[in-house]
């Protein structure tokens, strides 16, 4: 499928919260003004923190770019959590999310097809899909990063990868079985309100995931990517064969967002950093203005706090079990130094750097732009290395 462009506007763990408000309606505006190209109207249906994300402009370039991708918006139809919407080429799931003012604060799409994907495991809410080649005694439970992405490795953010399935059907041909879900508030799991969501109940989903994996298979290994490989670390500690990070922070989330931050907000990366010094203490801030309340806004700022207290150099050593670690080098958001702070940490660790493998496993080179449209590209093939490390670790433990 041709690169469709997706609306950045709840970073971490969005939720989409259907209540009181008047969704039916929000959604045929939407329609009527995304098919009629009538970017005035969408953005006049805004709340604060979406004007400050979407500009006017980028609503225009957003929905000129969209109509030329997919082309017309035929029909949108209610699922269970958000929308199947049929367009000329291609049908997506949409999601979005009213204010208590009924004005738009996110607005995103998914690949419908991905969420056809079996959810043949449901547990408290957790949908995910289990790979079980027959005979297999090992599973690897595969745990998510950050933002809205789901089992597969996709997000409504854009990010068109599968790197996760690709590594699931690549275990399956060893004989592998293993077990993929998508976090709370994404996909086909529940929702749970952001303001409620704190970066515990992601580990607390991925410990009972392993404790109804352990009924089955003799060996559950866990394989973190990105910040799941934080929340893996922590749920890992539930008397699990192995564990393996892939492109996992090395240092904690306010430094790791600051050294983010400098990069993609530059004019906002000194405010953010006070900011950030007062949620790292625990407090609570005043929601930013600007570009910086899409990410720090009031109701993600308990997440924020829960999840600045880990340190994965700490929590890493706490580990007694069997540690592979995965980085490649030409990473724009987590580098190599990251992996060796980790190595450093855990001696015993096993660090494979992969020369040319960017975040998303595949190969791409150092420069940004090109880097990033990999993420688009989601036939693009795995970098072989990943799966030659991972197999081995596995079939090798006990």
């Amino acid at each position: 499928m041709k690169r469709v462009l997706f609306v950045l506007v709840m970073l971490f763990n969005t939720v989409c919260v259907f209540a009181q408000a008047d969704y039916p309606a929000a959604v045929a505006k939407f329609q009527r003004y995304y098919n009629q190209k009538q970017a005035d109207s969408l953005f006049n249906m805004y709340g604060p923190n979406m004007k400050a994300a979407l500009p006017l402009d980028k609503t225009t370039a957003m929905i000129n770019q969209l109509n030329s991708q997919a082309g017309e918006l035929k029909s949108v139809t209610p699922l269970r959590n958000g929308y199947k919407a049929v367009f000329d080429k291609v049908t997506l799931k949409l999601s979005m999310h009213l204010n208590n003012d009924n004005q738009l604060e996110g607005l995103h799409f998914t690949g419908y097809e991905e969420m056809k994907d079996s959810d043949n495991v449901v547990l408290n809410g957790i949908h995910g899909t289990l790979i079980a080649p027959p005979g297999s005694k090992k599973v690897v439970l595969f745990i998510a990063g950050s933002g809205p992405t789901d089992r597969n490795g996709n997000s409504s953010m854009g990010l068109r990868t599968n790197c996760t399935k690709m590594m699931a059907e690549a275990l399956e041909k060893a004989g592998i079985a293993s077990l993929r879900y998508d976090k709370r508030s994404i996909g086909a799991s529940d929702a749970t309100p952001e303001k409620d969501l704190r970066f515990e109940n992601m580990v607390d989903d991925a410990v009972a995931l392993i404790k109804m994996l352990k009924e089955r298979y003799a060996e559950v290994y866990v394989a973190g990517h990105s910040e799941g490989s934080l929340v893996g670390m922590l749920a890992s500690k539930t008397n699990v064969a192995g564990y393996i990070s892939i492109a996992g922070a090395g240092e904690s989330a306010d430094i790791l967002l600051r050294k983010q931050l400098d990069l993609s907000m530059p004019n906002s990366a000194a405010k953010a950093s006070l900011l950030m010094d007062s949620l790292k203490k625990g407090y609570s801030i005043q929601e930013p203005s600007g570009e910086l309340s899409v990410i720090l806004h009031r109701s993600i700022q308990p997440y924020m706090v829960s999840w600045m207290k880990y340190d994965p150099q700490q929590e890493i050593k706490k580990l007694k079990i069997p540690v592979l670690i995965i980085q490649g080098t030409t990473d724009l958001q987590v580098s190599t130094h990251d992996a060796e702070l980790l190595k450093k940490a855990k001696p015993d660790a096993t660090l494979l750097e992969i020369e040319g493998m960017n975040h998303i496993l595949k190969e791409a080179p150092a420069e940004k732009n090109e880097n990033f449209i990999t993420y688009t590209k989601p036939d693009l093939p795995l970098k072989e290395e990943v799966m030659k490390a991972i197999i081995p670790f596995v079939l090798a433990q006990k």
